[in-house]
C-alpha cells in the first residue's frame, strides 16, 4: 500500500472515529458496552503449550508465518527451508513434515494467505504471484495472476474449492499517480484449475471501501457512502440479511471492517468506538449493541464455536478468547484470556479436527486446542459446551446481558 492510500485511510479513520457512536437506539447517548475493563481484567485464562522453535527444532527459525492447511490438527508455514511445512500437534506434542521443497524460487516471506481450508489444496499470494499445492496429486503451479509491474495482489479468498476458483482484490495503480487513490481495483474471480490463470467475472471496488467473505457471500462495503453489496461466489449480485440490517440502522453506527458469523446470524463491526454487535433474527434484540471498546481483529473457528480477537483497552495488546452458543442472548459469551501479547497478521492460524488456535511470535509457537482439555465435573461434554453451561451459570447469578432478571 503506497504512502498516499495509506493517509487517504488515515483520514477515513480520523472521521469515523471523531464521531460519538449511537446504540440502543434513539439520539446519542454514553456508550454502554456489553463487555466492560472488568470483564477482561477478571477473565479466566487458558494457558497454552508452547514451543521454543530455536535452538534445534525446525532448524531455529524466528518469525515464522503460520496458515491454515488442509490437514488434521495442524497449520503451515512458507519460511522454513523454501518449502511448504505442515506443522502438526500429534497427542499435545509438535511435529513438522515438509512438502515441495525448492518447487518455486523464493517461497518464503510471508504473503497474502487464504484464510478458507480447501481439501488437499493450499494456495497464497505474493506480490504478483499465486503459488498453488495440490497435495494428493502432488503437483504445484505458478501463476502469475497480474503482469505489469504497477499491478499487486492485494487479497485472496476461496470462491469454490472443487473448480479451484479463487477470490482476488488486484489494484493497478496508473502511471505517474498525483492523487490518493489515482489507481484502480477489483474483484477478480479466478480459475486455476489448468496451467494458465482464467479470469471468470470482475467487479470494480471503488476507492474507500472493505470486502470480506463467508462460504457463500462477498460482502463489499463502501464506508463512506454506508453502502453493502452481496455477491455469491460468482460475483452475481445476491443478498443476506445483514444488508437490510444495515440500512436499517445506518445512521447509527459507522464502522470500517466487519466479520460475518457463517452460522449464526450475527456480524460484529469494527468501528469508530470499538466493536459492535448486529443481529437479524433473535428477538428482543431490535437495535445494534455497542460489544466491547479497545478490541480489533476477530478471527471466527472454521466450526463457528469460538472467536478470538485483539484487546489493548487496559495496556499491551492481549489475545482473548469467547465461546460462540445460540444459547446466549448475543451469541457470545465472556472473554477467556489467551496470551499477555497478541500475534500479528499471517502469525496466526486456526486447526480444525480438533478445533484449536496457533500463533506464532519470535522463536515460540503456542497451541490451544480447544476440544481435548478435561475439566472437574466436565463428564461427557464437549469443552466447548462445558465452557458456555458455567458461563451461562454465570452470567446469570451477576444478572448480566438479560439473564437472571425476572419478568
Amino acid at each position: 500500500m503506497n504512502y498516499l492510500k495509506w493517509l487517504y485511510f488515515t483520514l477515513i479513520s480520523i472521521i469515523l472515529f471523531s464521531t460519538n457512536a449511537i446504540a440502543h437506539g434513539g439520539s446519542q447517548m454514553e456508550p454502554s458496552y456489553l463487555y466492560e475493563i472488568q470483564d477482561f481484567t477478571s477473565a479466566q485464562s487458558l494457558e497454552p503449550r508452547i514451543f521454543t522453535i530455536g535452538g534445534g527444532l525446525f532448524g531455529g527459525y524466528r518469525n515464522v508465518s503460520v496458515f491454515p492447511v488442509p490437514f488434521d490438527n495442524a497449520v503451515g508455514s512458507n519460511d522454513m527451508g523454501n518449502a511448504i511445512t505442515i506443522i502438526s500437534f500429534p497427542k499435545g506434542k509438535i511435529d513438522y513434515d515438509r512438502y515441495f521443497r525448492n518447487a518455486a524460487d523464493d517461497m518464503s516471506g510471508g504473503g497474502e494467505f487464504v484464510s478458507q481450508t480447501a481439501k488437499d489444496i493450499l494456495g497464497y499470494g505474493q506480490v504478483r504471484r499465486f503459488l498453488l499445492f495440490d497435495f494428493k496429486k502432488k503437483l504445484h503451479r505458478e501463476y502469475r495472476i497480474v503482469f505489469p509491474i504497477t499491478q499487486y495482489i492485494e487479497k485472496i479468498a476461496l470462491a469454490d474449492s472443487e473448480r479451484k476458483r479463487f477470490l482476488f482484490e488486484i489494484e493497478s495503480q496508473k502511471r505517474n499517480a498525483k492523487e490518493p487513490f489515482d489507481s484502480n481495483n477489483f474483484l477478480q474471480l479466478i480459475d486455476l484449475s489448468d496451467d494458465k490463470h482464467k479470469v471468470i467475472k470482475e467487479v470494480f471496488k471503488p476507492a474507500g471501501t472493505i470486502w470480506t467473505t463467508t462460504k457463500e457471500r462477498v460482502f463489499l462495503y463502501h464506508i463512506l457512502e454506508k453502502k453493502l453489496q452481496v455477491f455469491d461466489m460468482k460475483l452475481e449480485v445476491a443478498h443476506h440479511p445483514l444488508e437490510d440490517a444495515l440500512k436499517q440502522y445506518k445512521d447509527k453506527i459507522d464502522f470500517s471492517r466487519i466479520y460475518v458469523h457463517p452460522q449464526f446470524p450475527f456480524a460484529i463491526l469494527r468501528g469508530k468506538k470499538g466493536a459492535v454487535y448486529i443481529g437479524w433474527e433473535k428477538k428482543n434484540i431490535p437495535v445494534p449493541h455497542l460489544l466491547i471498546s479497545g478490541a480489533s481483529q476477530f478471527v471466527i473457528s472454521p466450526d463457528g464455536q469460538w472467536v478470538v480477537f485483539k484487546y489493548e483497552r487496559t495496556g499491551a495488546a492481549k489475545t482473548y478468547l469467547m465461546p460462540v452458543s445460540e444459547k446466549y442472548p448475543h451469541y457470545l459469551g465472556s472473554p477467556i484470556l489467551l496470551a499477555d501479547t497478541y500475534f500479528d497478521e499471517g502469525k496466526f492460524a486456526w486447526t480444525t479436527n480438533p478445533t484449536g488456535f496457533v500463533g506464532s511470535r519470535l522463536d515460540k509457537i503456542y497451541h490451544w486446542d480447544l476440544e481435548n482439555r478435561d475439566f472437574p465435573e466436565k463428564g461427557k461434554m464437549s469443552f466447548h459446551d462445558y465452557i458456555v453451561k458455567n458461563d451461562l451459570e454465570k452470567l446469570t447469578r451477576e444478572k448480566k446481558q438479560g439473564l437472571g432478571n425476572k419478568h
